[in-house]
C-alpha cells in the first residue's frame, strides 16, 4: 500500500536532487507523464527541451486533447520535434525504448493516465522512475515507492523543475543555459502563473517573487534578442511579459464569455459559500449551441468559473460537472476553491466530509490548500445534489 506523500527537505532533499541529476545525466531515453494540466505540461516540456539539448530523447505521454488555449505549447513541442505519445497502444509500443519514466505534478497513481499499463509495461520491469510533485495531504502518495522522489512544498511543480535545470546546467557549462531558451522559460512560467492564479494565491511568496522576477527577466531578454521588433517568424505566439502568458491562457471566445455571464446568474450563494451546477442537464440550458463536456471549450469554461464562483460566494466556492477519470471512465468531478482574499481554511481538510458523505462512491482527490478536486462515482442528479448540500453545510461551518 502506498504511503501518504510528505514534503522532503534538508539533507534528504539534497540527496534526492543529486540522485535525480545523476540519472538525468546517465540515462538516454525519457518518457514524461502527468495528470494533464498547465503546470504538469510546463514541467514536462521544460525538462524535455533541455534533455533534448543534451542529446537525449524525451517523449511526452499526453493522451488528453491539448486545450485550445494551450495550442501554442503543442506548437512548441512540434517545432522542437518532441514526440507526443497519444494513446495506450503507443504507450505499450514504446516500453522497450525507454530507460527512465518521469512523473510530473501528479498526486497519486490513480491520476496517471493508463496507470495499469504504466505499471505493467514500465514500473514492474524495473525502469528508473523520477517523481516531481508539490501535492500533499488527502490521498497523495508516491506512484513508485522505489523511485527518486522530488516532493517539495512549492508554488508549482515548475519551480522544482527550474531548480533541477539550474543544477543540470552546472554540469554542462559549455552548453546554452536553460533559461536562455525562450520556450523553456515560457513553460516554467506557465506552471507558476496558473497554479498561483497569476500571483493572487501564493503559498510561498519569497519563492514566487524569485522565480517570477528571474524568469520574467529572461523572457524579456530572450524575446528581444530573438527579434528586435518583438515579432517572430516561426508562427508561434509572442509573449514579452509573464502576465501575457496568463492572459492568453485565460482568454475566452465571445461565445464562452456569454456563457460565463449566464453562469454567473446561476451561482447560488449560501452565506459565504458559492455553488454552481455544471452537470450535463445544466449545460444543455446554457444556449442554443451548448458547450459539450470533455472538449477544450468546456475546460476553458469551468476554468473561468473556478475563479468566479468563490469570489461570488465570498470565501469559498464549489462547482461540479460530469467528466472522465484518468482511465477514461465516467465520473463526477467536484471542485472547491477559495476566494483570493480568504486563506483561513485548508481545503484539503474537506476530504473527510467527502468520504463521510459519499462513502464508497468517493473515488479520491486532492490538490492544494486553496484549490482541491475530488472524483465521485456516477449517480442520479437528485441523489448527488442532496449529498452536495451536506458538503455545502460543512464548508459553511468551516469558514465562519
Amino acid at each position: 500500500m502506498a504511503h501518504l506523500k510528505t514534503p522532503i527537505s534538508g539533507d534528504l532533499w539534497l540527496e534526492n536532487r543529486q540522485r535525480a541529476i545523476a540519472l538525468f545525466r546517465s540515462k538516454r531515453t525519457f518518457l514524461f507523464s502527468a495528470y494533464p494540466d498547465a503546470d504538469a505540461l510546463g514541467t514536462m516540456l521544460a525538462l524535455a527541451l533541455y534533455l533534448k539539448q543534451l542529446g537525449k530523447t524525451a517523449s511526452l505521454f499526453f493522451p488528453s486533447p491539448v486545450k485550445q488555449n494551450l495550442q501554442f505549447m503543442k506548437d512548441i513541442i512540434e517545432f522542437n520535434d518532441i514526440p507526443i505519445i497519444k494513446d495506450e497502444k503507443e504507450l505499450k509500443a514504446l516500453q522497450n525504448e525507454v530507460d527512465t519514466v518521469v512523473f510530473c505534478d501528479t498526486a497519486n497513481a490513480g491520476l496517471v493516465p493508463f496507470a495499469t499499463t504504466f505499471q505493467q509495461c514500465y514500473l514492474d520491469r524495473g525502469i528508473a522512475v523520477v517523481e516531481i510533485d508539490h501535492h500533499f495531504g488527502t490521498d497523495s502518495a508516491a506512484i513508485a515507492e522505489e523511485g527518486i522522489h522530488l516532493f517539495r512544498t512549492a508554488n508549482a511543480s515548475t519551480e522544482i523543475a527550474a531548480e533541477l535545470l539550474q543544477d543540470l546546467h552546472r554540469h554542462y557549462p559549455s552548453l546554452p543555459a536553460p533559461f536562455s531558451q525562450r520556450n523553456i522559460v515560457i513553460s516554467l512560467l506557465m506552471g507558476l502563473l496558473t497554479d498561483t492564479f497569476g500571483g493572487r494565491a501564493v503559498p510561498l511568496r519569497q519563492d514566487y517573487d524569485y522565480w517570477h522576477q528571474l524568469l520574467g527577466e529572461h523572457l524579456k531578454v530572450e524575446t528581444q534578442s530573438d527579434s528586435g521588433d518583438f515579432r517572430r517568424n516561426d508562427g508561434m505566439i509572442q509573449f514579452v511579459r509573464p502576465q501575457e502568458i496568463l492572459a492568453h491562457l485565460n482568454r475566452l471566445s465571445p461565445e464562452l464569455e456569454r456563457n460565463v455571464e449566464m453562469l454567473k446568474k446561476k451561482i447560488i450563494r449560501h452565506e459565504d459559500v458559492g455553488e454552481l451546477d455544471l452537470l450535463d442537464s445544466s449545460l444543455k440550458q446554457l444556449s442554443r449551441d451548448p458547450v459539450e463536456k470533455g472538449n477544450g471549450d468546456f475546460f476553458q469554461l469551468w476554468n473561468a468559473m473556478a475563479n468566479v464562483v468563490p469570489q461570488a460566494g465570498g470565501k469559498v466556492g464549489l462547482f461540479y460537472f460530469n467528466g472522465k477519470n484518468a482511465e477514461g471512465k465516467d465520473c463526477l468531478f467536484l471542485k472547491i476553491r477559495r476566494a483570493f482574499d480568504f486563506n483561513r481554511f485548508d481545503l484539503r481538510e474537506s476530504e473527510t466530509a467527502l468520504k463521510k458523505t459519499f462513502g464508497q462512491q468517493y473515488l479520491g482527490g486532492g490538490g492544494h490548500a486553496g484549490a482541491v478536486s475530488f472524483r465521485i462515482q456516477p449517480m442520479g442528479e437528485p441523489e448527488f445534489h442532496l449529498k452536495v448540500s451536506g458538503i455545502v453545510d460543512f464548508l459553511q461551518n468551516q469558514v465562519r
